[in-house]
């Protein structure tokens, strides 16, 4: 795509005001600067953060959940997503225009996702496969750097944010590290939640190499976690300590992770061995820009690999249109064990 055929302006969602909804509007487009580029989005995941968003004031949380002091309304979100780069900045080295990619978006109005266009990161985004759609690979990057960070990044005594500390699976010989060893993902594939996140956490737990790798979820969906790595599935309404106690003929655990309950309950707490604590991460590329520069290096790898494997999805007409009726699904929590996606071309024109 040239200057010529890049369009002044496209169609974005955006929260115009505290208390307001999702709107459709235009904006313009905006061009990357240094070490980033321009990509025309052609798949968007949702996220149960971004109905969340409708319910505080952003302007008194921003500096909380990573954006800057100065982050206002209108509120533009959307933090997955995957396209093609239209355009690349200067002190851009191995993206060229025409790649196939996927990224993380931000909650700032020029890296979000809820639009036709937007800036990203060169550093932060992945090259994907051609044999993936951009509707599979917009279902990836949001829940995979929560359960790799949680995961991997180093652990800090609450109440900073870190991780559990593992082997980082960017990380050379990370494959195997913990081959043998017990650990517990709680939440399997039972709510939005999980859908973003615990899937991931499971594959990367089997490429680490543990064993069992243990889950709890609803049963319906026992093929698909079992297909992910999983060697054991627990009932989530089944008596979790005692089932997982049988697996493990008594002996310890040591490894937890949970991104269903929050804040972290004693359940978790019980399973721990003796002086370890439960940690948690604010999961984000544009946060943690080493660790997330490391993973999605390490990205197109796992994906070409089939080590990290798109979500069940689920495909929402309407265009950008289609993620309000989407939000309010996940809100109320009609959505189990698929990814909602919508594909930004297929939206009406804004009146």
């Amino acid at each position: 795509m040239s200057d010529s055929t890049i369009p002044a302006t496209h169609k974005a969602l955006s929260i115009p005001e505290f208390g307001s909804g999702y709107q459709l509007t235009t904006r313009s487009v905006h061009r990357p600067g240094p070490g980033n580029v321009l990509v025309k989005i052609e798949a968007i995941g949702l996220n149960p953060v971004e109905w969340r968003l409708l319910k505080v004031d952003f302007r008194r949380i921003a500096p909380i959940w990573g954006g800057s002091e100065s982050s206002g309304y209108p509120l533009l979100t959307g933090l997955d997503g995957a396209g093609t780069v239209v355009e690349v900045g200067p002190e851009v080295k191995g993206i060229t225009i025409g790649d196939r990619v996927t990224f993380e978006g931000w909650w700032e109005p020029d890296l979000s996702t809820y639009q036709e266009y937007t800036i990203a990161p060169a550093e932060l985004i992945s090259k994907i496969p051609s044999s993936m759609s951009f509707v599979e690979a917009a279902s990836i990057p949001l829940g995979l750097v929560t359960a790799a960070f949680g995961l991997c990044l180093p652990y800090q005594p609450p109440p900073k944010s870190s991780g559990l500390g593992l082997k980082a699976i960017w990380e050379d010989g990370a494959e195997g590290y913990y081959k043998g060893q017990p650990i517990l993902v709680f939440g399997g594939s039972s709510s939005s939640v999980v859908d973003r996140v615990m899937a991931a956490a499971i594959q990367i737990a089997r490429y680490l190499g543990f064993s069992p790798l243990i889950t709890t979820s609803s049963v319906k969906h026992t093929d698909f976690l079992l297909d992910l790595g999983a060697t054991h599935i627990i009932d989530r309404n089944a008596d979790v300590k005692a089932e997982t106690t049988r697996i493990l003929n008594g002996s310890g655990l040591k490894y937890v992770y949970d991104a269903v309950h929050s804040p972290i309950t004693q359940a978790e707490v019980d399973f721990l061995a003796p002086g370890k604590e439960a940690t948690a991460v604010f999961a984000a590329t544009h946060v943690f820009k080493d660790a997330g520069r490391e993973l999605f290096a390490k990205l197109p790898e796992f994906l070409e690999k089939g080590i990290i494997k798109p979500n069940r999805i689920e495909k929402l007409p309407g265009g950008l249109s289609g993620i309000v009726e989407g939000l309010a699904r996940l809100e109320t929590g009609q959505i189990s064990g698929k990814k909602l996606i919508v594909v930004p071309s297929e939206t009406p024109n804004v009146v």
